[in-house]
């Protein structure tokens, strides 16, 4: 883990504004962020920005099987790693803003989508390319859960037509992050129930 963590640290040195973190996430945000995924819904889980594989680790720790989840990541060392490390998880080396382009996606009705992508940092255009497929791809009752470090939503929801609440924050980690849930506007509000 501590070598993970050397090529993640490496790597947001040379960009910081694609990686986005110094480090990978914590095991408690880890869990946070899984605990927000209704597992009994069908379909995969797909995980944007998969980094080393803690968030896909916490994914398994709550009960997701590892060939239930598509892990997407653009940087080709951390995909590497994460198809060494998590046997059984389909790793897709691949742009999030692309999303219709890779047959595991395109074709795919999800259960849910994670995200730890440096989303606040993206256009409007990004965000739309981005978050759309994903919600389109969940229909009625999915959730896009980001993670972040921004103290309020990261997506620009009335520009994206869609709607949003912070779900958990997580101050026992070494950045302290909130994690949001996303759905289509159109869609009732999840109200108070866990999402």
């Amino acid at each position: 883990m501590a070598a993970d963590a050397g090529v993640f640290f490496a790597l947001w040195l040379q960009k910081p504004l694609r990686i986005a973190a110094t480090n990978p996430s914590g095991m408690r945000l880890a869990d946070a962020m899984a605990a927000q995924v209704n597992l009994r819904r069908p379909g995969p889980v797909l995980e944007l920005g998969a980094g080393t594989g803690s968030l896909t680790r916490g994914l398994i720790r709550a009960g997701c099987p590892p060939d239930r989840i598509i892990a997407l990541e653009s940087e080709p060392d951390l995909a590497a790693i994460l198809r060494q490390k998590l046997p059984g998880v389909t790793v897709i080396e691949g742009d999030a803003t692309r999303l219709g382009k890779h047959p595991a996606i395109r074709a795919t009705q999800l259960c849910s989508v994670v995200s730890s992508l440096p989303i606040k940092w993206f256009s409007s255009e990004q965000q739309e390319a981005v978050v759309r497929p994903c919600l389109d791809r969940m229909g009625l009752g999915g959730r896009f859960i980001q993670l972040t470090n921004a103290f309020r939503s990261p997506l620009a929801m009335h520009q994206l037509g869609i709607s949003g609440r912070e779900v958990a924050r997580v101050w026992r980690n070494l950045l302290p992050a909130q994690i949001w849930s996303y759905w289509d506007a159109r869609q009732p509000s999840p109200g108070g129930e866990a999402v």
